[in-house]
């Protein structure tokens, strides 16, 4: 129909719509739930030991009534959301941290954890796009890790006040213990596994007229190593772990593929210069990735495509940033 306006008032509905929900829909819900047992071991370190879950309830399922084998591409299909996803979380976390003395102070958490949903409009293979559901007649079959699943992660930080200056342990006179003198390294890190992929085909013509891509995934071999021989930069993971699907409908889970990892160290060099109770001056230097270290970002996971299987894009490499501040 055409716009509305104050002569044609609302617009009349169009004869052939693209999307639809459930006139039963209701509304999602999460239930949450964690324990924690902490206590405090010499040296005044804090140790904590936790267990967290949750589990998603009437979750959106979108997906695409009416695609079939035998469907032709010129058919007329639409998008139907309903409220009959869920989600399972649960994670094992252990962190350590050792409060400021002597100069020195650490904190480090450990976390095993894994996420599984069958909700496809959550994620996707990138952007805005929204992925629906591979076979609107077999739902269960979306049932695979969720597009956030990281299985082990160490996060944490350090401060260390160099022991040099006036009551400290080292150059405590002369000019070069005042120039050296309230001087502190400190950072933060970040290990981990990376976020699962999934393995799809470019969208067909009926998909992106509805918004929607990566909708229709491969079949897995069965038997052949999903990661032998992958981990390099034109070959991630192993292409022959996938084949044409017999059907229209792929065996390939969703998020099936393991994506490239996360190794990030932030680091800071900062010197206070005290001139009275309420005047000092700050100076830092931050080095965000101050090691070097090669991110991959993305992996091209799209059966067919030039660079199917290649790394794709890398995080950001070594910056450097410097701050100075009076406070008064």
């Amino acid at each position: 129909g055409s716009p509305g306006s104050l002569t044609n008032g609302f617009p009349a509905p169009q004869a052939d719509g693209n999307w639809a929900i459930d006139k039963n829909y209701r509304l999602p819900y999460v239930q949450v739930w964690n324990l924690n047992v902490q206590r405090t071991v010499p040296w005044g370190v804090v140790i904590n030991v936790g267990y967290s879950g949750s589990k998603g309830s009437r979750l959106d399922m979108v997906d695409a009534p009416g695609r079939t084998a035998t469907t032709s591409e010129s058919g007329v299909y639409y998008d139907y959301e309903q409220a009959t996803a869920f989600s399972n979380y649960n994670a094992l976390t252990v962190s350590a941290r050792k409060r400021l003395s002597h100069g020195i102070s650490l904190q480090a958490r450990y976390t095993y954890s894994h996420s599984i949903d069958d909700a496809s409009s959550i994620g996707g293979n990138g952007g805005s796009a929204l992925v629906v559901a591979q076979n609107w007649q077999n739902l269960l079959a979306e049932e695979s890790n969720s597009s956030f699943d990281i299985r082990h992660q160490v996060v944490g930080n350090f401060v260390y006040e160099l022991p040099f200056g006036p009551d400290r342990h080292m150059l405590t006179t002369g000019w070069l213990a005042k120039a050296v003198e309230n001087l502190s390294v400190s950072g933060t890190y970040d290990l981990a596994t990376g976020e699962p992929l999934t393995p799809s085909y470019e969208a067909a013509a009926s998909d992106v007229a509805r918004g929607t891509i990566a909708s229709l995934r491969p079949d897995r071999v069965a038997g052949v190593p999903l990661m032998k021989g992958g981990g390099s930069l034109d070959n991630w993971f192993n292409k022959a772990a996938f084949a044409s699907p017999a059907d229209v409908y792929g065996t390939a889970s969703r998020y099936s593929i393991p994506g490239p990892g996360t190794v990030s160290v932030d680091m800071s060099l900062s010197k206070t210069v005290r001139f009275s109770d309420t005047r000092t001056f700050e100076v830092r230097a931050t080095a965000d990735n101050a090691f070097n270290t090669v991110q991959y970002s993305g992996i091209d996971t799209t059966v067919g495509s030039q660079t199917y299987g290649y790394v794709t894009s890398t995080a950001a490499m070594r910056q450097f940033t410097f701050l100075a501040r009076l406070r008064y």
